[in-house]
């Protein structure tokens, strides 16, 4: 595809979602790879419009202090994409709300794990959430997080 949806090569139509695919990349020259699914735990907090807040210092990982919940629009149209970038202002990834999440990285797997990592912590937070209030970390504490997981390595 080019970034206007015109189907370059080969005879399938586009994914119904080209729009946020394009607009991401169009947004961040540095993303080589966007994931996008309807992974239970993230859909069930999509489908309540329930961002994930930082009950947890993983939730660093997608980049921000939140991982936020962009704002409903029908799938396949560009005020999706829209809102969807928004929810990615500083992050790299969000829910989408009625629908699922979206992470993106410099490479597939990067991608691929940090998605794997935001269904676990939503499951986490569903399961807080079903013994009372989570206890949320400070803005400051999360920050230092951000800082210090800029060099973090797994494994």
């Amino acid at each position: 595809l080019d970034f206007n949806g015109k189907v370059l090569q080969g005879d399938r139509p586009p994914s119904s979602e080209w729009h946020f695919h394009c607009g991401i990349y169009q947004s961040r020259p540095d993303v080589n790879a966007v994931l996008h699914m309807h992974s239970t735990y993230c859909t069930v907090l999509a489908c309540a419009h329930k961002p994930i807040p930082a009950f947890h210092y993983m939730v660093a990982v997608a980049g921000g202090v939140d991982i936020k919940c962009a704002k409903y629009a029908t799938y396949g149209t560009e005020k999706l994409s829209k809102n969807i970038i928004k929810a990615l202002k500083n992050r790299k990834a969000c829910l989408i709300s009625n629908h699922g999440q979206i992470a993106y990285d410099d490479n597939l797997s990067k991608a691929f794990e940090l998605a794997e990592e935001v269904e676990n912590l939503s499951l986490q937070y569903i399961t807080a959430l079903k013994i009372g209030r989570p206890k949320i970390l400070s803005k400051k504490e999360m920050n230092k997080v951000l800082v210090k997981s800029k060099n973090y390595k797994r494994g």
